[in-house]
């Protein structure tokens, strides 16, 4: 007949941390708090805006890059390729400043679409969410 040894170790407190900050990571949406919900909220308000920034300064840094290298013969030469690079730049440049107030729009229609939302929630945790003023 064998015998199995069975041996036990309670989690240290930091392992029990990590584990409940997985368990809270995966539990149902309707089980989280007020807070969470608020922060998954913002983020998904700003993350679109923050996207279209990032790819659209891209694309306008690059077109200003390649502007400047056409008008300083560096990929080709020539009068035409100078001109061409002119205005390639200018659209660069033009597209990089177009970036703020494009961000500013997509950011202000989401704040729209979702600010209800955040302002019942922020109302809720302000008054009734367990938080106390001192």
């Amino acid at each position: 007949m064998k015998k199995f040894d069975y041996t036990y170790s309670a989690p240290t407190e930091e392992e029990r941390k990590e584990i409940e900050a997985l368990r809270r990571e995966y539990s149902p949406s309707e089980n989280k708090g007020a807070l969470e919900q608020l922060r998954a909220l913002d983020k998904k308000v700003r993350l679109p805006a923050d996207i279209a920034a990032v790819v659209l300064g891209i694309a306008g840094l690059l077109l200003l890059g390649v502007g400047m290298c056409l008008t300083m013969d560096v990929l080709a030469s020539g009068t035409v390729f100078f001109a061409l690079g002119v205005v390639v730049g200018i659209f660069g440049i033009g597209l990089t400043i177009a970036n703020y107030f494009i961000y500013k729009a997509i950011l202000n229609h989401r704040k729209k679409k979702y600010g209800e939302e955040v302002l019942k929630l922020t109302e809720q945790l302000l008054n009734g969410g367990g938080f106390t003023k001192s």
